[in-house]
């Protein structure tokens, strides 16, 4: 946990999850002195906003849809791309964004309009 608070912030809301993606409610420390201590999946976004565990980060990200759709996008990009998108790139992926928002960011139209975009028609 100390570790995910410094570098990884958000890696908090997964902390029930194992190594190897398994819930755990405690955290088994071996050799150590004492009882092995429950996990604790709370932190706090960014902009402040406070999560308790897994369940209400997936409710904090889903609430801002937008931001959702360009963060999944800019991803998908990049993987497409096989590059870091430029700040060219991000216009164009937030022309996207606001195009299909009118659908309520269908993935398949998120798809669909990233395929037709111009960083991949020059790719």
């Amino acid at each position: 946990m100390s570790c995910h608070a410094k570098i990884d912030p958000l890696g908090l809301a997964l902390e029930n999850y194992d190594a190897i993606g398994r819930w755990r409610d405690i955290e088994r420390v071996r050799g150590g002195v004492g009882e092995d201590p429950p996990v604790d999946a709370a932190g706090v976004l960014p902009d402040g906003r406070p999560f308790a565990g897994p369940s209400e980060f997936k409710e904090l990200l889903a609430d801002d849809e937008d931001r959702l759709a360009e963060a999944f996008l800019e991803q998908l990009a990049t993987y497409a791309l096989r590059r870091v998108m430029t700040v060219d790139d991000l216009e164009q992926l937030r022309l996207i964004v606001e195009s299909t928002k009118a659908e309520e960011h269908r993935l398949q139209s998120l798809i669909r309009r990233l395929v037709l975009s111009e960083p991949i028609k020059h790719r």
